[in-house]
């Protein structure tokens, strides 16, 4: 893998975050818009009930997409020149898996490979952290062999 293909993985991942921070932008708004009861209108405890409920989850999802900004701001920042040990912005190969390492994310596609994203602060990285294509590891009790470092 050089450096442009590096480069699209990484153009997919912060894509792929992107869409799931728009997902709960729109949450967001959708939950706000649920809160707000008409002042000038009357209504029943139910839908005061309803419009409190509404503005406990528009909280929370608000409280989820901070997290995502952060989320897309750091993989926007990680430097992804190619590599040959494992840290943040290379890509690993393991048993037939991809992986990203720098920033959490569910599984997304680019050039036809399903990636997901490793956070340093997963276990499995502290495993992989400097090692590098060949070298292996016991994980969970496992011997694994890593495949590729990018």
């Amino acid at each position: 893998m050089d450096g442009k293909a590096k480069l699209r993985v990484k153009e997919a991942l912060v894509a792929h975050l992107e869409a799931h921070l728009r997902a709960t932008d729109a949450a967001v708004g959708r939950e706000g818009s649920a809160a707000r009861l008409d002042p000038d209108s009357s209504f029943s405890v139910d839908d005061q009930s309803q419009s409190d409920q509404a503005g406990d989850l528009g909280g929370l999802y608000e409280d989820v997409a901070e997290r995502q900004h952060g989320t897309v701001a750091q993989a926007e920042s990680i430097d992804f020149a190619p590599t040959s040990e494992i840290r943040p912005g290379a890509i690993v190969v393991l048993d037939d898996n991809h992986y990203v390492v720098g920033v959490v994310s569910s599984p997304f596609e680019c050039d036809g490979v399903t990636y997901e994203g490793m956070t340093t602060d997963a276990p499995l990285y502290a495993a992989l952290k400097n090692l590098r294509s060949g070298d292996t590891f016991t994980f969970a009790a496992t011997e694994h062999r890593i495949d590729s470092v990018y």
